[in-house]
């Protein structure tokens, strides 16, 4: 990082402004523009006329003062109390229900918004949109069944001439089979649509053959296509065969619960201080694929109203980090130990723009307790 290199150049790039007020970091989010930093001094010059000419000979320093202005486009209750000075947060009617078997697409690892706030008691499910079993003859539909606990157990392949097919909206790498009788069979085979044929697909896990409960997973093909079975929507379809049965398999279900920190992540957001959606998160070590449509279970908080008093407290202060990450691996951040969020402006109100909170960020001196940096610091993360 020494100069003079052009590799030195870069674009500032994801931009996040975080401030604590004693109680955890939190995300001030969207920012119209990155912020501007207005360090400034007060000074006092000595001069000289000892040669014969006024010439400066020394400055000193007497106040130092650091402003960040910018402007929060999420309206969200902790920003617009900071604005207003608003007391303490009001919840009127505060109480809970509970949503059951909401459909979620997981998209990447980014954590998907879940509609609600203050989630708890969160579960994760896969599922599937249909189970097909073909006798030789004709389709019967068991999909209630597979994704059911509760529901009537099923016949799999009861003969070298059946099918059973499992189809996803959604892409998905792996299932789950809760057997009631295990099978016994010559020949398992596993297919999938490759968008003109069914092609080989190879396959693993304790299921794989049908004569134990467990999971059968693959890796998922990249040719691998929707298609139309028995008039269903287009799905994302695998199927299994056999050549002989000796002991035709029963089947309770085809779902499986996934295990939180392991195959997602739940944020769940909030209510008691600031309205925060609560979020679920994809892990790409566990067994959820990229994009896949869950089912999740959860409790949410409910209200009738949120309210605060104006102007009936202080400036909100505490500490606060911006950070941003350029093109390239480096990291920065500027952490400031003591500040107070102020407004910076009028809220103004404006059918054609999304509204604006304007805010400063002013920064206090913190020499009692960062005597080194009262004003901040700069830190740089190298992420290469």
């Amino acid at each position: 990082m020494q100069a003079p290199n052009i590799e030195n150049i870069f674009l500032a790039g994801g931009i996040i402004f975080f401030f604590d007020p004693g109680t955890g970091e939190r995300d001030l989010g969207l920012i119209e523009e990155p912020p501007d930093v207005e360090p400034k001094s007060s000074e006092i010059k000595v001069f000289s006329n000892r040669s014969g000419q006024r010439r400066l000979v020394k400055t000193f320093s007497t106040e130092e003062e650091v402003i960040w202005n910018f402007k929060l486009q999420e309206l969200v209750a902790a920003n617009i109390q900071a604005f207003f000075k608003g007391g303490p947060l009001e919840i009127v009617g505060a109480g809970s229900a509970a949503a059951v078997d909401q459909k979620l697409i997981l998209n990447g690892q980014l954590p998907v918004s879940i509609g609600k706030y203050g989630i708890s008691a969160v579960t994760v499910r896969q599922f599937l949109n249909k189970c097909l079993v073909y006798d030789g003859a004709a389709y019967t539909d068991f999909s209630a069944e597979a994704d059911s606990l509760a529901g009537t157990p099923f016949d799999l392949l009861a003969g070298a001439d059946d099918f059973v097919y499992f189809g996803k909206a959604t892409k998905f790498k792996e299932l789950y089979l809760d057997l009631v009788v295990n099978g016994n069979y010559t020949g398992v085979a596993w297919e999938y649509w490759a968008g003109s044929a069914w092609q080989p697909l190879v396959t693993g896990g304790a299921g794989h053959s049908l004569n134990a409960d467990g999971k059968v997973n693959w890796t998922i093909p990249a040719d691998w296509a929707t298609t139309i079975v028995n008039s269903s929507d287009p799905l994302f379809w695998v199927r299994v065969k056999c050549t002989a049965v000796t002991i035709v398999a029963t089947c309770n279900c085809a779902r499986q619960n996934a295990v939180q920190n392991t195959d997602y992540i739940v944020d769940p957001g909030q209510v008691a201080n600031s309205l925060l959606n609560g979020r679920i998160g994809r892990l790409a070590a566990g067994f959820l694929a990229d994009g896949e449509e869950v089912k999740v279970n959860y409790t949410y908080a409910t209200w009738e109203s949120l309210r605060f008093p104006v102007a009936s407290a202080d400036y909100q202060r505490g500490a606060a980090r911006l950070q941003f990450r350029p093109s390239r691996g480096f990291k920065w951040s500027y952490i400031i130990p003591k500040c107070q969020l102020k407004p910076n402006g009028k809220l103004t109100f404006d059918d054609k723009k999304p509204m604006e909170l304007p805010m400063i960020l002013e920064v206090v001196d913190a020499s009692a307790t960062n005597p080194g940096a009262p004003y901040g610091y700069w830190e740089c993360l190298n992420e290469q």
